[in-house]
């Protein structure tokens, strides 16, 4: 069995479509994690982080030290675990778990990248595959 896992942007790709023929798996938004301080009255903390991405460790780091952001990867972790078990018993070959933020840069490219290394750790004998569709927009590293 196979799991695809990929992080979007809703700004520019909106949701995924879906190219497996199964139908269904999750879409994940992420936008509700609120790890970084987007507030009026603090307008420079998201911009501390415009040129990275969720695969930067300064990233990683707020994200990881964020409680709701941890509950949220919790919730998302038990669907997922419990549909691949279910998966993996009716004998279906792939399932989809898209994460979605408003770029593709961020929230989403660090759920989508901890939950791969996740269903890896559990799933030993599923398959993982991991797309970043934004990729190509993301800021050059200098």
């Amino acid at each position: 069995m196979k799991v695809l896992i990929q992080s979007f942007g809703f700004q520019r790709t909106g949701y995924p479509a879906d190219k497996t023929g199964k139908g269904g798996g999750f879409v994940f938004d992420c936008r509700a994690i609120d790890a970084f301080d987007y507030s009026l009255d603090k307008p420079i903390t998201p911009f501390l982080f415009m040129h990275l991405t969720g695969l930067d460790f300064e990233v990683a780091d707020a994200l990881d030290k964020d409680s709701d952001t941890q509950k949220f990867y919790q919730a998302a972790w038990t669907m997922v675990r419990l549909d691949i078990e279910k998966c993996i018993r009716q004998g279906f070959k792939i399932m989809t778990v898209n994460f979605g933020c408003t770029a593709g840069q961020h929230r989403s490219v660090y759920m989508a990248e901890r939950l791969a290394k996740k269903v890896k750790h559990i799933f030993s004998d599923v398959e993982v595959e991991l797309v970043h569709i934004e990729r190509s927009h993301w800021p050059a590293k200098s």
